[in-house]
């Protein structure tokens, strides 16, 4: 009897061991597939972007200096007021350190800018545009990225 009862008790502890281990596989389980649709749509979203920022740069390449130079300008100036709002957004030593780097991100555009205006051969100039649009995409993702994580 006692043996009987030991036998018992011993396979309702394993059944419920069993039980808690599907438990906590079907938990893993959701965690994981929660997870990768998350990436999915991360990935999606910067596939989204990236198609936006090629069709915007073959679209720059053809619009004209005095253009190019007035959008750039008026954009810049968009994203300074973005920064100015985070900034007055306050909160952690970390966020202020972000909007730090923003602030330097943004001068260093505004520098470049000045450097392309100055350029005189338009093939040189083109040939920079490239690499000033990459520094305009990458303050306005950043701004975006510091936006977001503030709740704006």
């Amino acid at each position: 009897m006692k043996k009987a009862l030991l036998t018992c008790l011993t396979l309702s502890l394993s059944l419920s061991a069993l039980h808690a281990e599907d438990s906590l596989n079907e938990q893993l389980r959701r965690a994981a597939e929660k997870l990768k649709n998350e990436f999915a749509k991360v990935k999606e979203q910067s596939e989204v972007k990236g198609r936006e920022w090629y069709k915007k740069a073959k679209e720059r390449l053809t619009t004209s200096r005095e253009e190019y130079l007035k959008q750039a300008g008026a954009a810049l100036t968009g994203w300074k007021a973005d920064i100015d709002v985070l900034k007055d957004q306050g909160g952690r030593d970390y966020f202020k350190t972000r909007v730090s780097a923003l602030e330097q991100h943004h001068a260093f555009a505004v520098k470049e800018m000045e450097t392309l205006s100055g350029i005189a051969d338009d093939a040189q100039f083109r040939a920079r545009q490239k690499s000033f649009d990459k520094t305009l995409w990458t303050l306005e993702a950043a701004v975006e990225q510091a936006q977001e994580e503030a709740g704006l």
